[in-house]
This record gives C-alpha cells, structure tokens and sequence, in this order.
C-alpha cells in the first residue's frame, strides 16, 4: 500500500504530506481545484504523460507485502521511500534514496499500482486495450512473447523473398561468372605485359641482335683457344688464373648463347597476339590492366554474395513455410487461450454491472485476420441492453455513462494490483447507480487499497480516509477530514445548505 505521498512542488501544491490508509481513500473538491494533480504525482512512477509542470519532485512511501525483483534490483518486504524529480523536462527516479532509472521505478511500481483515469471508458473501443486485457487475464506471457519472436522472423523473410529477385540474381551469377572466367583464363600480369611491350619495341632491331650476340660468342671462342695456349707458355703457378679466366670467358659464352636462343625462337606474331589480349581485356574492363584486375577482384566478390542472396532465397522459401506452421501453431493457442479467458471475464462483467445497477450482456466477438503482431485475433467488446437477441459493438449502441460502468465492471473483473488509483471514474454516475458504486468500491476496499478523486457523496461517506483540496490563491491545501468538517464536505457535495433546505421542505 501507499502509506504516504508527499508533494514538495507540483503547480500550486507545495509541501504537502497525505498520509493514506488501506481501504477506501476519497479525495474530494470543488470544481477547479485541481483534484487529480493528486494524481498526476503518483502516475509520475508510472508511465504516466499527462504531466502539468516542468519542474516537480515528489515522494512516495510504500509498504511492500512482499520481495520485489526488477533486474539486478531486489526490494525486501517492508517500506520504502521512491522519489521522483522533474528538472528541465527530465525526469530523475530514485529508490531509498539511491539513482534509479524510470524502467526499473515503472517495472516495481506497476506490480502493486494501477490507474484508471476519467474518460478511460473510451479504452473500450481500442482492440489492442482488449487484447491485453484478455492476456493478463489468460497469463499467456510466454506463448505472446514466443510468437512475436517468432513472427519478426517471419517478417524478415518476407522481406528478403519480396526484395531479392531469382532471376535476377541468377542472371547477375551468369554474367559474373563469365566476366571472371574471361579474365582469369588470360592469367594477366602487369609485369609481363610491360616486358612484351618492351620486347615487341625492341622486335625491329632482332636481325642486328643475332648478328651480333653470334659475332660475340665467336670471339669468345676465339679468346678461349688463345688463352689455352698460355699453358705452355707460362710457370704453373700461373694455371690457376689462367683457369678462372677460361671459366670466366665460357661463363659469359653460355649466357649469350642462352639470350641468342631465346631470340631466335621469339615469334613476334605471337607476342602481338598476347599484347592483343591485354588490349581487348583494358578495353572493355580496363582503362588499365591494373583495373581489370581490381575488377576482377570486385567481380568475386560480388559474385559470392549473389551466391549467398541465392542461397538465402532458396531457403527463405522453405523457411517461410516452417514460420507460417509455427505462427499458425502459436497463434491458435494463443487465441484458444484468450477465447477461454473471454468466457471467464463475460460472467464476472455481468455480474458487476448487475450490482452497479445496469442489466446488460457483454462479450467479446472474435474474428481471424491474416498474422499481425498480436496473432491472428481480431476483437472487440459487444453487448446490449435486452435481455434476448444479438449482441452489437459497444461503440455503436453505449452512451457515455454506459461506457463509463462497463469500463469499471471490466476493471473490476480483472483487477490484480493491490493498490486501485481511480481519477473521477464515477463521471455520468448518480441516484441508485451511485450507491451501488459506493457499495462496489467499498467491498472492493476489503482486498485493496483505493485510492478514488470523486464528486460523488456516495462514495464519500464510505471513505476509510476522507481527503479534501482546497485553493487558498496560488497555493493548494490537502486536508485530512473527520467529524463535522467531514459532514460539511459531504453536504457541499450533495449541493449545499441550500438543497438540504429544499429536501427537508419536500419531506414536510
């Protein structure tokens, strides 16, 4: 339970301490006096958007009944103090005293702390409300969750089936593939077509080249037969240079007769063939030979990843079959589950709306639609005020205050946090239907904390604590009332002096 709230600035409320107590706790005024700023502070701890100053900071005490886990974050049963401020349209939570970010403070707080705010009746008319609403209540958390994942998955492969393109791709593949066998089969190199080039300027002066790489070698043999006849002339120990020199002369012989050999067999049609090649390949791949090569390089690349789209394809196919069984299979239990949990709130709402002083009959009408985020179910709340015949959605035959009572006896079938904060959800209420309420709210009181900004005196007198707001100029007063003060208050709710007069005149 909350046991206490205190505002240290909210708009004109400032230094304010409410100290509630289990049961039925009624917060009264007149009419724009601001009653539901009240209000305003505790859904602060909550998701809560209707936030009327930029700067505020407010605590609030609570009485855990149990250990509360968020995260790494573990609460022990006893009190606790949450704190939040609002500087420069931020918000800034603490836990005792410590920093604590609004995920954690909105997870603990929104175990033990519900709000129903006025016009929440219009919730009635949004679908997904309703859905979540029959999920609480069939606690089917984990078959929803494993849907939605599941159902992502089914998204992405229905975006890689509707963006890649089969032919497409196998067409890219085709004309990769031959762009690269082209080129590779050619075994390019940017150092052999520089020595071609330089070989095929060179091919005019070949004659002259032979001629004189023979002229040479003949000399060579020349000098070598010269030089053996030293032999006979000289000491020994002049053989060994004589040795190396002769080694040296054969040495260099066979090096131009290798180079002799290698131009006598160069066909200069061939070297103009392969330099036509390098030409055919630059010009169509190039501007450089350097380019073809980079291209070619990009072109496998590419060429793997068109593979894996293919890949990806072929499978997301198959893959798609197996989600659609999946979804088919998670879908159909979740909607058994919410089917089963609809029939289970149906009696409870007529029941409550029979104690509120309404006799109708509401359901929920289901319909299948393609796979959405939420399943396959499509639904929304149908009722009627006759006894017999079809049931119609509430939005075409429910007035306000109708609404009004539906919406609470639906908060009242599915109500599981301890503490109940309601913000003038009695709109459209009065004569019998306003006791009944008194009367609901009251027993409602025996298993939760109520906390309710009302205009109705029914209501009031059934108060565990009785709070009033009053606005003393630019400041707003909290006043806890009891005896007499409380009786004024009542009175002024029922219309004043001034209609007890009238009353006790008609009675005369």
């Amino acid at each position: 339970m909350i046991e206490l709230l205190h505002i240290n600035e909210y708009v004109y409320l400032k230094d304010v301490d409410i100290y509630f107590s289990s049961g039925l706790n009624v917060i009264t005024g007149e009419t724009g006096t601001g009653k539901s700023l009240l209000l305003d502070v505790i859904g602060a701890f909550l998701d809560y958007q209707n936030l009327r100053s930029d700067t505020f900071s407010a605590d609030m005490v609570v009485d855990l009944d149990s250990d509360v886990v968020s995260g790494e974050l573990e609460l022990s049963t006893g009190q606790h103090i949450f704190t939040v401020e609002r500087k420069n349209k931020r918000l800034f939570y603490k836990i005792d005293g410590k920093l604590s970010s609004r995920d954690v403070v909105q997870d603990i707080v929104s175990n033990f702390i519900a709000i129903h705010k006025q016009n929440s009746q219009m919730k009635l008319l949004d679908k997904m409300f309703i859905l979540n609403i029959l999920d609480k209540v069939a606690k089917d958390e984990k078959l929803v969750e494993d849907y939605k994942v599941t159902y992502q998955s089914y998204l992405y492969v229905n975006k890689t089936l509707s963006t890649l393109d089969k032919e497409e791709i196998e067409s890219s593949l085709e004309e990769l593939k031959t762009k690269i066998e082209e080129v590779e089969s050619a075994h390019l190199s940017v150092g052999e077509e520089r020595d071609l080039e330089k070989i095929y300027k060179d091919a005019s002066n070949i004659q002259i080249l032979i001629q004189h790489y023979t002229a040479a070698i003949q000399q060579l043999e020349d000098m070598e037969g010269g030089t053996r006849k030293f032999y006979s002339l000289l000491d020994e120990e002049f053989h060994e240079k004589l040795d190396s020199l002769i080694e040296s002369i054969a040495d260099l012989e066979n090096s131009i007769q290798k180079e002799l050999s290698k131009i006598e067999e160069m066909d200069v049609e061939d070297i103009e063939n392969r330099l036509g090649i390098y030409k055919k390949l630059r010009r169509k791949y190039g501007p450089t030979t350097e380019d073809v090569l980079e291209n070619l390089a990009a072109w496998k690349i590419e060429y793997d990843q068109k593979a894996r789209e293919l890949e990806i394809l072929i499978n997301a196919v198959e893959e798609k079959r197996n989600l659609e069984k999946q979804l088919t299979k998670l879908a159909n239990n979740i909607s058994k589950t919410r089917k089963d949990a609809a029939k289970k709130i149906e009696g409870l709402i007529t029941e409550h709306l029979n104690d509120l002083n309404m006799n109708a009959r509401v359901g929920f009408s289901f319909s299948e639609v393609p796979f959405n985020s939420t399943g396959i179910d499509d639904v929304e709340l149908v009722g009627s005020t006759l006894s017999t015949g079809p049931l119609y959605p509430l939005r075409k035959i429910a007035s306000g205050g109708e609404l009004s009572r539906i919406m609470l006896a639906l908060e009242l079938s599915v109500t599981s946090t301890d503490v109940l904060v309601y913000d003038e959800i009695d709109s459209g209420v009065g004569g019998v239907t306003a006791v009944k309420l008194a009367e609901k709210l009251e027993k409602l009181s025996g298993n939760h904390q109520i906390i309710i900004v009302t205009h109705l005196p029914q209501i009031a007198l059934k108060a565990d604590k009785h709070f009033a707001l009053m606005r003393n100029g630019d400041t707003g007063v909290v006043s806890e009332l009891s005896g007499e003060a409380k009786m004024e208050e009542i009175k002024r709710m029922f219309g004043g002096e001034e209609v007890m007069e009238m009353i006790r005149e008609t009675k005369s």
